[in-house]
């Protein structure tokens, strides 16, 4: 899917205690008890903590996660980030400083596991 730029913004001073469920591109700078699901991009801000799982196209994390990763195209983990989940994923960029528990998978011919399962 083409993206369609930023649609929410979860700014610093804000929670949210529950899922986010977007078509368009997802940013998180505050908290966020609950999963992101989007048919765009997510990109999670340096100071952000996200309590949930995320899907989504391209994965973009500087701050901290603690849940399950699928991004569709690519998942790019930060210097700042943190992910204590596991990951699905055809592609992945992490930088030097990273902090990864959890397990990944990758697959050429990459087939997004069913949301359904996941709730």
């Amino acid at each position: 899917m083409i993206s369609t730029g930023l649609e929410t913004i979860i700014g610093k001073s804000c929670e949210v205690k529950g899922g986010i469920v977007a078509k368009g591109g997802v940013r998180v700078d505050g908290k966020i008890e609950g999963g992101v699901i989007t048919e765009d991009s997510v990109i999670i801000g340096e100071n952000a903590v996200v309590k949930g799982d995320i899907h989504g196209t391209n994965v973009v994390i500087a701050g901290r996660v603690n849940g399950d990763v699928v991004a569709t195209v690519k998942l790019e983990i930060l210097h700042t980030g943190k992910l204590f989940g596991d990951i699905t994923t055809p592609k992945i960029a992490m930088a030097e400083g990273v902090v990864f528990e959890g397990t990944c998978e990758m697959e050429k011919n990459f087939q997004e596991p069913a949301l359904a399962a996941k709730k």
